[in-house]
């Protein structure tokens, strides 16, 4: 039950764009920006990309509190900001997992496109994620190592995985999208991210506009 639970977490882990802990005890490492085609990018795509990567940045630093204050607020509707804080701290703060290393890389950034209050774009980026195994009693033979490899292997892609079984260690890379929105009508009028996943669209007609539901 306990490695079945510890898969579930990794999922968790590397599935959502919020998944951070509150301090990361090594400085991170510079990300390499890999953004395509950044000189035909008009300003506003400009303006937006600053955001990005601050928001990057946060997340790369397992900033809890800065990626939350850069989410859609109204994503906290259907759920609790305090509860889904925790959540994700208590994941994080795993007597099983620690993060060694979060590095994320912009791979576009799409057409600012308007709606009733404000604008949106939709964004995409990779996460190389490596977590260390400090549970000693934890995969520490073949065959754990080799379902936890075929699980991931099937979510993620062989390609995106790799396995260190003698440093106790898993890369992760993945692919991830954001959708970007602006509200004019807010205070701070700031760029705010969510992410796109199947997961997350399932609560985008309780939280969107309906203008950004007929054109995503």
């Amino acid at each position: 039950m306990k490695k079945q639970l510890l898969i579930l977490s990794l999922l968790l882990m590397t599935g959502c764009v919020e998944n951070i802990k509150e301090q990361k005890k090594e400085e991170p490492k510079k990300r390499i920006e890999i953004v395509k085609n950044v000189k035909h990018y008009t300003k506003k795509q400009l303006e937006l990309k600053k955001y990005f990567d601050e928001y990057l940045k946060r997340l790369s630093s397992l900033d809890t509190d800065g990626v939350i204050y850069m989410t859609y607020p109204k994503f906290f509707i259907p759920i609790n900001k305090t509860i889904f804080k925790r959540y994700l701290n208590n994941l994080l703060t795993s007597p099983h997992i620690a993060v060694v290393s979060f590095d994320t890389n912009i791979t576009d950034i799409g057409r600012v496109k308007s709606y009733n209050n404000g604008e949106f774009a939709n964004l995409k980026y990779q996460t190389t994620i490596k977590l260390a195994f400090i549970n000693p009693n934890l995969y520490n033979d073949e065959l754990s190592i080799r379902m936890l490899r075929d699980i991931l292997s099937k979510k993620y892609g062989k390609e995106n995985i790799q396995i260190e079984p003698k440093n106790r260690e898993i890369t992760i890379r993945e692919e991830q999208k954001l959708l970007a929105i602006k509200d004019n009508s807010s205070s701070d009028e700031e760029w705010k991210f969510i992410g796109d996943n199947p997961e997350y669209r399932k609560l985008y007609p309780e939280i969107l506009p309906l203008d950004i539901l007929s054109k995503i």
